[in-house]
């Protein structure tokens, strides 16, 4: 394992094979792995890299045990069936593993390889992990003068602070948006799904001033359904690229139980989000994806795993 990162492992990928014929695969059968430190031509491939890190929850005071997201989100994943174009590839391309306590040289490796999946042609599709995954994940995609917009589905702003100079999961946007700041540049962040019972009046007051664009999570219903898709329609279009990040806390505790930080009152996946979802995932300048806070620990029957899976298996059918 160099540096934390371990190569994507096809023994990971099992299920249940009804036929070989197109229409009968599922993705264990169609899926192959890579290791990244070699070259690849990866145009018009989705390609999954698990973060198994949770030091940053543990730093943040929540439930550690999101490190085992990435296996727990393959078993589930291994047995979907195939909806998806025959014209893209799926690879599993490893995982990104935090020794010890050392959570920024974790999130240095994974920045270093969502970049080169980026400039391999990939479409990177990161399995978390903590939402430490956030800072690092735009640290890849933010290589160039192109402008990037994060769509965070989330209870929380995630814009806590540093503690004691250290980042953990509840800092990305912070870091994100002082290091933007520090440069010249827009922090453009649209958050979606906030609660007040989840944030402190002082992170909804300085996301505030930092521009942030927030649509509470009472306010994804469906008298209001038009107006939340055109928020993000207008978001995507003042910027270069869209960053989705979605962490699963956001999410009513009896659909995502497995989480970091439960949110007992949170956003119900009925067809109003949907609409919401299918609309940013239909944007044509939507770069990248990463899932977090998956916690198998306190998963009930798979719930959490079979919902972030849903959500994976409706980006591909659009890819």
């Amino acid at each position: 394992m160099d540096s934390g990162y371990r190569s994507g492992d096809i023994a990971q990928w099992t299920g249940r094979v009804d036929g070989t014929d197109e229409r009968m695969r599922r993705w264990h059968q169609v899926i192959r792995c890579v290791d990244l430190h070699e070259v690849h031509d990866l145009k018009g491939t989705v390609v999954l890299l698990g973060f198994c890190c949770d030091e940053g929850v543990r730093r943040n005071q929540g439930r550690i045990g999101a490190k085992a997201g990435p296996e727990q989100f393959r078993k589930v994943l291994s047995g979907l069936p195939v909806h998806f174009s025959e014209m893209v590839a799926l690879v599993d391309a490893g995982d990104v593993h935090c020794l010890g306590a050392d959570l920024e040289s974790a999130q240095s490796k994974l920045a270093e390889l969502v970049t080169l999946i980026r400039k391999q042609g990939g479409f990177p599709l990161l399995l978390g992990g903590g939402h430490e995954i956030t800072y690092a994940h735009f640290k890849g995609l933010d290589t160039d003068d192109r402008s990037i917009g994060i769509v965070n589905i989330d209870a929380h702003l995630d814009i806590r602070p540093l503690k004691d100079g250290a980042g953990n999961s509840g800092t990305g946007f912070y870091q994100i948006a002082e290091d933007l700041t520090n440069s010249g540049r827009t922090f453009n962040y649209l958050a979606l799904g906030i609660q007040d019972i989840s944030n402190t009046q002082a992170l909804l007051s300085y996301a505030k001033e930092k521009g942030t664009k927030i649509i509470k999570a009472e306010d994804i219903c469906a008298a209001n359904v038009d107006a939340v898709i055109a928020a993000v329609h207008d978001f995507a279009a003042q910027v270069d690229q869209i960053y989705l990040t979605i962490d699963l806390d956001a999410f009513a505790a009896p659909y995502a139980p497995g989480v970091s930080a439960l949110a007992f009152n949170g956003i119900i996946p009925d067809v109003t989000f949907r609409r919401v979802f299918q609309s940013i995932i239909n944007l044509p300048n939507l770069v990248s994806l990463d899932v977090a806070e998956l916690n198998p620990l306190y998963d009930i029957d798979q719930r959490t795993t079979k919902l972030g899976a849903d959500l994976i298996f409706k980006f591909l059918q659009q890819f």
